[in-house]
């Protein structure tokens, strides 16, 4: 693509959606139409020692999970101590300690490998998709430095 039309959503996300998807993400039958692509994140603030819980998209391989967000958010700072945290996948509670970077070109693999099939999230991000449905590398590249990387490594 030669002008890349990468960006973030502007604003924050409004408090009754997340308190939907939360809800959501907490009732069982409800939760298997969306725990797919979306987990709740749960952390202690490192500051207010308070316990938040946000939902969040997220990819799971292996021992590891990936979660990403907008730089001009402020949560992910949390993270930047390597502090434990809860994610609710599919109806069950796995713990696992974070740690969050602003994206890289080094991180270009993982973030195409988390947009593949994702047209939607893809699209609010201004990534555009192939008809194979995998992102376009080079919208990709222009999202890096927008974005930072949530990698909670699962205990």
């Amino acid at each position: 693509m030669a002008d890349s039309t990468a960006k973030v959503p502007s604003g924050k996300v409004p408090a009754p959606l997340n308190a939907m998807m939360t809800f959501f993400l907490k009732t069982p039958v409800l939760q298997n139409s969306i725990g797919k692509y979306v987990a709740l994140l749960t952390f202690t603030g490192r500051r207010s020692g308070r316990k938040y819980s946000i939902p969040i998209s997220y990819r799971r391989r292996n021992n590891s999970i990936l979660m990403w967000t907008t730089k001009d958010r402020s949560w992910w700072r949390n993270f930047e101590d390597q502090p434990a945290v809860e994610v609710r996948l599919a109806g069950r509670i796995v713990t696992g300690r974070a740690e969050a970077h602003v994206g890289t070109d080094s991180d270009l693999e993982e973030v195409v490998d988390f947009l593949t099939g994702r047209t939607r999230e893809a699209k609010a991000h201004g990534v555009a998709m192939g008809p194979d449905g995998s992102p376009d590398p080079a919208d990709v590249r222009a999202l890096l430095p927008l974005i930072v990387l949530v990698h909670i490594d699962l205990t």
